[in-house]
């Protein structure tokens, strides 16, 4: 768009013109935004359209930007598109406080952003139910209304000792179970008969732990005045253990009844945890009415240890020995870590790298892909393999003066993993010899004479000056 103003010239009745181009201005306001939550783990915002004095022009798009308030410094931005009036921000942390803004954009910018505004997110929270027995306390509850992102459950009981001098209770010992994300309900057996107990269950994601609920109450009395009866044996073990990979995320685990027992089982509930771990947080516990089980979410080509436990009415058993099992094999999940790029001569470069942290089997080869033209499709790339023993290689026949770029994968039985990030490597020029010679012999001729002149010089003046 452009504008002429007339403008007299001194002495003259002539006129110069002044033009002036200008571009469209940005817009110069906010919209005007509405924020919602409909789940622990989403946030909905919503928008009015600008005005046609606000929005100075077509709006083309909308910018949102928003951070958590624990992480001020670490501000994403998501842009759509000028028609639209709302977005949802999916996959947040709950029990988390955010901060947005929105600024609208023409297609020459964007204009003001508008105030930060804040949203809490709510903490994951489980519908608990307890049922309590003489000496056992069976624990139900709901799935989180975002179960796709929980992670798995917790579990803890403890009980509260009676505390005369401050007329409440004192905690004692509490114990801390995992399950897995498709657990419902847990029996917490060999529990104390009228005793009050706590027991808390909550959902954790791979970042945090939600919102705990809570159960406060007591076992049941024993049902008559007369000393307790001998308590009841528990039930032995289940016999005949066997596991077998499924694959490389699962483990079938079955076994027989015990061959001798008098107490009726009513289920059972096996261990589960990685082949020698110490961590008590990787042992999940899982609960079978048959006699078989098939284990899931577990790592690929990993070796677990296993064990089943009877469970009779108020009693469990022991747990059986240990069977060991290894998920199958599977593509590697990472790649080759630290890709090393050293230049040697004029035509070959030393590659080397260390084995993926998650290679999920026995790397059989690793593919090294290499280019001088990056953007070009990668089976233009060439490729060279080396056997899976292997962490360094030469590369030869390169071309001097010249960039190359490489990625580095891996591969199982399996299949190939993903590529290792792009590096490149400037390979030195190749100096010719006879060049070089020739170049050196030249400049040291071309000193002599300058020499050479300078003293026939000097000797002139020096003759001039002695007659």
């Amino acid at each position: 768009m452009a504008w002429a103003q007339p403008v007299p010239l001194p002495g003259s009745l002539h006129y110069r013109i002044l033009i002036s181009a200008f571009h469209p201005p940005v817009p110069s306001a906010s919209p005007q935004l509405s924020i919602a939550s409909s789940s622990p783990t989403d946030i909905r915002l919503m928008w009015q359209p600008l005005s046609t004095q606000h929005s100075r022009g077509a709006v083309t798009r909308y910018r949102i930007e928003y951070s958590a308030m624990d992480q001020m410094d670490n501000i994403y931005s998501v842009e759509v598109g000028g028609n639209e009036t709302q977005f949802t921000l999916r996959e947040l942390q709950p029990n988390q406080t955010y901060r947005l803004r929105i600024a609208a954009g023409t297609g020459i910018g964007f204009g003001v952003s508008s105030e930060w505004a804040q949203k809490i997110l709510p903490a994951l929270k489980q519908n608990l139910k307890v049922r309590a027995k003489v000496s056992s306390l069976n624990v139900t509850w709901h799935p989180s209304p975002n179960h796709t992102v929980v992670s798995g459950y917790k579990l803890s009981c403890q009980e509260m000792e009676s505390d005369d001098t401050s007329n409440g209770h004192r905690p004692l010992l509490m114990h801390t179970i995992r399950l897995r994300k498709k657990a419902r309900y847990h029996i917490l057996t060999g529990l104390v008969p009228d005793h009050q107990y706590e027991v808390r269950v909550w959902a954790f994601t791979k970042q945090t732990d939600g919102a705990a609920a809570v159960w406060k109450g007591r076992t049941d009395k024993t049902h008559n005045r007369t000393p307790w009866p001998p308590p009841r044996p528990p039930p032995l073990p289940p016999s005949i253990i066997q596991a077998l990979a499924n694959s490389s995320t699962s483990i079938w685990l079955r076994w027989e009844k015990p061959r001798f027992s008098n107490v009726r089982i009513i289920n059972y509930t096996v261990r589960c945890s990685p082949f020698g771990t110490t961590n008590a947080s990787l042992v999940s516990y899982h609960t079978s009415s048959v006699q078989e089980i098939l284990l899931g979410d577990l790592k690929p080509f990993t070796r677990y240890e296993l064990a089943v436990q009877s469970n009779g009415v108020d009693v469990a058993g022991p747990f059986s020995s240990t069977v060991q099992e290894t998920t199958l094999s599977d593509k590697p999940s990472s790649p080759p870590e630290e890709l090393q790029l050293n230049a040697l001569y004029t035509s070959s470069v030393l590659v080397s790298w260390r084995p993926p942290l998650q290679p999920n089997g026995i790397i059989t080869s690793y593919t090294i892909l290499y280019s001088t033209n990056m953007s070009q499709p990668e089976h233009t790339w060439n490729n060279v393999s080396q056997d899976g023993t292997i962490t360094s290689v030469e590369i030869r026949g390169l071309t001097s003066g010249t960039q190359y770029f490489f990625k580095l994968g891996a591969s199982t039985e399996m299949g190939p993993g993903p590529y290792s990030p792009v590096k490149d490597v400037n390979i030195p020029y190749k100096l010719d010899i006879p060049t070089v010679t020739g170049i050196i012999v030249g400049v040291c001729l071309g000193l002599i004479c300058i020499l050479l002149c300078m003293c026939f010089s000097f000797r002139n003046i020096k003759s001039r000056c002695c007659h």
